[in-house]
This record gives structure tokens, C-alpha cells and sequence, in this order.
């Protein structure tokens, strides 16, 4: 029982340390946007505010068993403490919980797969007590951690309400501690179908992380959970394209692997449903794109995230994942397991539409359609994607723009275009300055406007400051039937420090 309740603590411990923050009164606003030492401060921070909801949860687990004097308390309590003090500056720590995500602050908490399972059940306990945010003071101390950890579990959420739960935190004298109440993120449905959407690529990025380790470690691999999520993107694909695509920007250079697998899948199923196929095809397609890169296992880590240019023979090794990839897959599943599309998108993602990729060939070959698919969604994803030899990703209006001049080559034409409609002339988490001189975010394509006329979120006022703003349809006449709104031009988010990614979630 008790080590159960350790579970995140343990998981707090094994996490890659960090150095401990200097902090100055505006320390993050003297270092510059889009700076190396700004990332760095930022990554910090971050690092922080996991660490923060890991012992914070294992607090929790830990009060469940013993009494908040038991010095079983003591490793969680202390650690928590640490990072608190650590954060602490002249306003209080804020763990948030909105739209199914935890931030620090305004930061998004990023989970690496181990961290799923642990930052699900802390949500779920936040949800159950309609929880937004929990404040931390500066004059938080080691009673006050306990005593609230102690009420947070022994009180019934089913039974007591938050304003309950409050008063009885200012009886015991827990004053260091602010609890602010859950906020609707309104939208009805469709912030419905969002919520499943980002479990759902939660679940997939999850599968993919777990069958490179078990691939590593020579166990025995089942599909069955990377099925149930594929079948769920399948699904929810055909319900709303946007929102998935939307997902897809998720990108996050230290979790590149397993995002840049469930992203190429979304990517291939949402072309291949433009390009007509059947929902059972789609999900044996998404599987395959999922695991198209199953060949990387067998390249040591220490390759495969290697920062800087590869040696020949590094390049070698890496440009044998195709090959690995087949010989892997029939080695452990028996080659009358491993189905075709499997089998292709490992083998041919590489090769090029006119074979001038690799693996290179003696024989004729055709490269497959799920292979061309899966090259299209492959190379956007890698592309618009931050790497660890490339913190800054390119914009996806570039990247399209070179994938369009090699079409016919590495790409199939027919194909090419389709994906473009599908993600956009205007892509899908494109910064765009307005002719209004808003700033704006696309959020997804519009079906019944023009391709340059997609629908976007504002995020900035004329004036250039930060808003929340609507979701505007850029097809939309005036009262002279003339466009409401234009684009002027497309914006390097890179150049304000502005991750698109955000304004999905």
C-alpha cells in the first residue's frame, strides 16, 4: 500500500534534474523573447511545475494511509516545500487546471508517457472537487502542506462543496492556501469533442512510447492499445477534422519521437479520408503511420538524439530504420502477422515517390499508396516540428512551399494536393497579420470559403496587446459584400516567441 502511494514521488525522484532557479523580482521579463537563455529559464520553470504536481499528488496518495503528523509525510512534504519556495516570488504559485490541461501559471505543464497516468489522477481529483487553480503563498509552510493534504482526502467532494472545503481550511488556520473554482470552458460540443480529441492523442502518443520501450527491451509487443486509439482518431476524424489537426501542433522538441509518430498518423488518416477511403482502411492506415518509424528502436539513443551533425556512420545506422523497421516487425510478430500497410509504411517512407530516397533497390519497385501517404504526412510533421539539432521549427507556409517543389519527386502530385486542402493553403497554426492589423492564429480550413480564407482566432488587439479573443471567419462579407477581414501576411511566429500549439488547448 505505501508503495503505491510513492508512486509519484518515485516518479519526482527519476525525473532528469534541473539547476535551481536565481530568481530575481522580473527575472523572465529582462530576458528576451525567443532567446537560448529565455528557453532555458523557461524549460526551468516548467520542469518545476511538474515536479511540483508530481509531489503534490504523491502528498495526496501519501495522506490517504497516515495521519498528517506520520513522518511518512515528511519526503513529499519537504520536496514540495522546496519547489514552492523555489517559485515563490511576490506573487502566489498557481497549478491551474483548464480545458484538460494543467499550466503553472499561464505555462503549459507538458507530460512525458511515464507522467501520464500520475497527471490524469491529479486532474481527476482537482475535477471531482470543480478545482481551477490551487494558490500557494509565500508564507506557505510544512503544517499547512499537511493539513491541506489531510482535508483534500478525507473530505467527500461528493458530499461537501468547494465552499465547504474552504471554510474548513481557514478553521484548521491553513491561510497560505487559495482554492479558486473550476471555470467552464464553454463551447458545448465542440469543446466536448476537444477534450476527447486530446485524450485521444494523449492515448496514441502513449502507445508509441510503449512499444519503442518494449521493442528496447526485447519484451513481447501487443497493438492492443494503439488500435483502440487509432480507432477513437478514426472516429473522431470523420466527426471534426479541424480540431485533430489542430492537435498536430503539439510539437515539443524534448517528447519529438512519440509526438512526431501521433502526429504523422493524424496527418495520413485526415489525407487519406480526403482521398476516399473506406473507415476500416483508415484505421489499418493510422496504425501503420503510427508505427512507421518502429526501425528507430534498434538505433541507440545517443544517435537518435544526438544534437549535432551526424558522422557518415551515423548516418549510416539511421538510414537502416526502414529496413530495421520490416525485420522488427516479423521477427516478433511472424511475418503472416504483420500486415501490408504495416509493413509498407516502415519499408518505403523514405523512398521517394520516383525512388531517389532510400532504401535503394536492385529490383523494380512501386512505391505503395500508403507509403506516399505516409512520406507526405511524415516530412510536414518533421518539418514544421522543433528538433534537438533545431530548437526552432519552420512555418508551415515554407514547409509547404518546398514539399510543392518537389512534387512529382519525393511526393505524389495527386496527393500533394490534397493534403494541402486538407491542412490548408493558409496551414493550420499559421501565425497571419490582419489588414485590421490584429494579429491571428488558424485555427482550422474553411469548407465553404476560398482556401485563402480560413478561420482564425484573434490574439492580439491593433494595438499589438495580448487578447483572448473570438474565432472570426475570414469568408465573411460586409453589409457591401466586401471581406470583413483579410489577411495581410503571413507572420513568423518564431520572431514573437508565440507557440501556436497554445491556442489549441
Amino acid at each position: 500500500m505505501e508503495s503505491k502511494s510513492s508512486e509519484a514521488a518515485q516518479l519526482a525522484a527519476d525525473s532528469p534534474s534541473a539547476p535551481i532557479l536565481i530568481h530575481e523580482k522580473s527575472l523572465g521579463d529582462k530576458i528576451g523573447r525567443g532567446s537560448d537563455a529565455r528557453d532555458i529559464f523557461d524549460q526551468q520553470l516548467l520542469w518545476l511545475g511538474s515536479q511540483c504536481v508530481l509531489y503534490l499528488h504523491a502528498l495526496f496518495q501519501t495522506a490517504r494511509i497516515h495521519d498528517q503528523a506520520n513522518a511518512a509525510l515528511n519526503q513529499s512534504t519537504e520536496s514540495l516545500l522546496t519547489i514552492l519556495k523555489t517559485l515563490a516570488q511576490d506573487q502566489p504559485v498557481a497549478i491551474r487546471f483548464h480545458g484538460g490541461f494543467l499550466f503553472l501559471g499561464e505555462m503549459h505543464l507538458k507530460m512525458s508517457a511515464k507522467q501520464i497516468t500520475v497527471f490524469s489522477k491529479f486532474m481527476d481529483s482537482l475535477s471531482a472537487w470543480k478545482i481551477g487553480a490551487i494558490l500557494f503563498h509565500q508564507s506557505i509552510g510544512s503544517t499547512d502542506l499537511r493539513e491541506f493534504a489531510h482535508l483534500f482526502v478525507s473530505l467527500d467532494p461528493h458530499t461537501s462543496s468547494l465552499e465547504d472545503f474552504r471554510k474548513t481550511m481557514v478553521e484548521r488556520g491553513v491561510r497560505s492556501i487559495e482554492l479558486e473554482e473550476l471555470q467552464s470552458v464553454g463551447g458545448g460540443a465542440r469543446t466536448q469533442i476537444k477534450a476527447l480529441a486530446k485524450n485521444y492523442y494523449v492515448q496514441g502518443a502513449s502507445a508509441a512510447q510503449e512499444l519503442d520501450q518494449t521493442l528496447r527491451e526485447g519484451r513481447t509487443i501487443s497493438f492492443k492499445q494503439a488500435k483502440r486509439a487509432i480507432q477513437n482518431i478514426v472516429d473522431l476524424m470523420q466527426n471534426d477534422e479541424s480540431i485533430l489537426l489542430g492537435l498536430t501542433t503539439l510539437r515539443c522538441h524534448d517528447e519529438y519521437t512519440h509526438n512526431h509518430s501521433v502526429n504523422v498518423s493524424i496527418l495520413s488518416i485526415a489525407l487519406a479520408n480526403r482521398a476516399g477511403y473506406p473507415k476500416a482502411d483508415l484505421s489499418e492506415l493510422g496504425l501503420a503511420a503510427l508505427f512507421h518509424d518502429v526501425g528507430k528502436s534498434c538505433i541507440p539513443l545517443q544517435v537518435l538524439n544526438k544534437p549535432g551533425e551526424f558522422s557518415d556512420e551515423e548516418w549510416q545506422l539511421m538510414r537502416s530504420h526502414p529496413i530495421e523497421g520490416v525485420l522488427t516487425m516479423i521477427a516478433l510478430r511472424g511475418i503472416s502477422n504483420v500486415s501490408g500497410r504495416l509493413a509498407a509504411a516502415s519499408f518505403e517512407h523514405h523512398m521517394n515517390c520516383n525512388l531517389s530516397g532510400y532504401p535503394k533497390l536492385s529490383v523494380p519497385w512501386n512505391q505503395s499508396l500508403t507509403a506516399r501517404v505516409v512520406t507526405i504526412a511524415d516530412c510536414y510533421d518533421a518539418m514544421t516540428s522543433s528538433r534537438v539539432y533545431r530548437r526552432q521549427p519552420m512555418p508551415p507556409e515554407k514547409v509547404l512551399k518546398i514539399m510543392l517543389s518537389k512534387s512529382g519527386e519525393a511526393f505524389d502530385p495527386v496527393l500533394l494536393k490534397l493534403f494541402i486542402n486538407c491542412v490548408g493553403i493558409v496551414p493550420i497554426g499559421s501565425l497571419v497579420l490582419l489588414d485590421s492589423h490584429e494579429l491571428a492564429v488558424v485555427i482550422r480550413t474553411n469548407q465553404t470559403g476560398s482556401g485563402d480564407r480560413p478561420w482564425v482566432k484573434l490574439i492580439s488587439d491593433v494595438q499589438g496587446d495580448a487578447i483572448d479573443g473570438p474565432e472570426v471567419n475570414l469568408a465573411d462579407l460586409d453589409d457591401q459584400g466586401r471581406y470583413r477581414l483579410s489577411i495581410q501576411r503571413l507572420v513568423d511566429h518564431t520572431e514573437y516567441g508565440i507557440n501556436p500549439s497554445q491556442f489549441f488547448v
